[in-house]
Formats: structure tokens, sequence, C-alpha cells
């Protein structure tokens, strides 16, 4: 297998990746012995993203993430395909079995919440805007999992065998197949494993078809929640994700010539 070169592109962003909740804040020294980069090279780089706006200095002549980051969040709010059809088809749904609402996005191996709406205020929940899930944690992850291609879904089966074990969802790939397909069957999946305390009922999102991308959950406390509930809360969910699907597949350029600025996203790898 050919290796490609590193870009410079490809090590100003691994700075970028650096920068995490549990360590937000590097110095230049601190890069360089992480990096294993030379001076001159990390200063090249750290001056590239300052000057972009996409660090700014901090403490004890430390470096954090900078304000271009909130221009760019306010921009995908703003211009987002899915968040655009999502948000008006989500606003129609006004039953109060619904504590939650929540759209995330599959890219890479992970779910990504990009947009949390609590109407329950005695709602606890884990999953803000922005934060990252795997394929098998939680409902909005794990129905996008049950719809991804026959190879991308072997191949996530064969690098998670432990783990799928683990989370009892097959001891072989014909029993993880069966699940995953007993999930596309009934279209919805119900979790609560994650937050405890809720239950969650997710379907999934089309940009085009055939093509998961993303995933509507609706969330409601378990305490209060019956399986009455949960069946009226699968039906919202499936009907609007559905609506949702049809608005991104709208703007398919097979159909009329538009795109959608959705590609077919893919696990890496």
């Amino acid at each position: 297998m050919t290796v490609r070169k590193r870009s410079s592109t490809d090590r100003v962003l691994d700075v970028l990746s650096l920068f995490t909740e549990e360590r937000p804040a590097w110095t230049v020294e601190m890069l360089i012995a992480e990096l294993n980069t030379t001076r001159a090279t990390t200063y090249r780089y750290v001056k590239s993203l300052y000057d972009a706006g996409f660090l700014a200095p901090s403490a004890g002549s430390s470096y954090v993430l900078g304000p271009r980051f909130i221009q760019v969040d306010r921009q995908i709010q703003q211009t987002d395909p899915l968040l655009r059809a999502a948000l008006p088809e989500i606003a129609r749904d006004s039953s109060p079995l619904i504590g939650a609402k929540v759209v995330s996005s599959f890219y890479g191996d992970q779910v990504l919440s990009v947009h949390v709406e609590k109407l329950d205020q005695d709602i606890r929940l884990i999953m803000e805007r922005g934060q990252p899930f795997p394929l098998l944690f939680g409902s909005p992850s794990k129905i996008i999992l049950a719809y991804l291609p026959p190879y991308q879904m072997k191949n996530f089966y064969q690098s998670n065998e432990q783990e799928i074990r683990r989370r009892q969802l097959g001891e072989s790939w014909a029993d993880f197949r069966n699940v995953m397909r007993q999930l596309r069957k009934e279209g919805v999946c119900v979790g609560g494993h994650i937050e405890r305390s809720v239950i969650g009922v997710a379907a999934p999102i089309f940009h085009a078809k055939g093509s998961v991308s993303s995933s509507l959950c609706y969330v409601r406390r378990k305490e209060i929640c019956t399986d009455a509930d949960i069946a009226a809360l699968g039906d919202m969910v499936k009907a609007t994700a559905a609506r949702i699907s049809l608005t991104l597949q709208s703007s398919n350029p097979e159909q009329n010539g538009k795109s959608n600025g959705m590609p077919a996203p893919k696990m890496p790898g």
C-alpha cells in the first residue's frame, strides 16, 4: 500500500487537533515537543493559524483556539444544508411527549450532535451541540450505522468486533448484520443506555436516496416514558426525518441540477 506523504496542510491541521477540552492551551515549546517539529516550522504554523484567526494568544505565552471558529460556527448555523432542512421540520413537532430534539451528523468514524433543543427543563442530556459520539454509542449513532452500505458496515464490524460483542450486538458478523437489518426494518432505534435517565428514539436522515448522512432523535425522561410514548415518538421521528430527507434530496443535482452540498460520508481507512 502506498503511503501518502503528509503535506504542510496536514501538519497545520495536526496543530489544531491538539487543542481539546482537556488541553485547551498550548505554548510553542509544547507544540514542538508534541509534534516533533523544528522551532522555525512550528512558529510558521502558529503564525499562519494566528493570522487567520484560528489561534489567539493566552496567558503564559500560550495559545488557545481563536475567534474565527465562532465566525465559522455562525456561518454553519446559517448555511448548513442539514440544519436549513431540519429546523423548520422539527419545529412542526410540538408534542408534549418530546423532551428534547437532537440532530446528529455522521462524519469520519463518529457522529456529531449539530443541533440540540431542550424542551423539558428537567431532562438531563450529555448530547450537547458539538459533542461527538462513536457509532456504537446511543440511538442517534446506531441508527446511522444500521443504514451504512454493506462494505462500510462490514469494515466497521471487523475493526470493532470486540466492542460489538461487549455491547451484545452480535457474536459474529452474521449476528451483527441481522441486528442492523432489524433496525432498518423498524426504521428507528430506541436507546437509553448512555444516559440512563432518558429514552432516545432516533430515525435516519438521507441526503440522497440510500445514502444516510444524519439522524434525528426525540428524547423523553425515562421516569415518565411509557411504551405507548415510545411508539408515538417513533412515529413522529420517522415522519419528520422522512420530510427532512425529502427536502435535502429535492436539491440533489441528479434531480434538478442543484447541489445540496453534502457528499456521501465515508469512514476513514
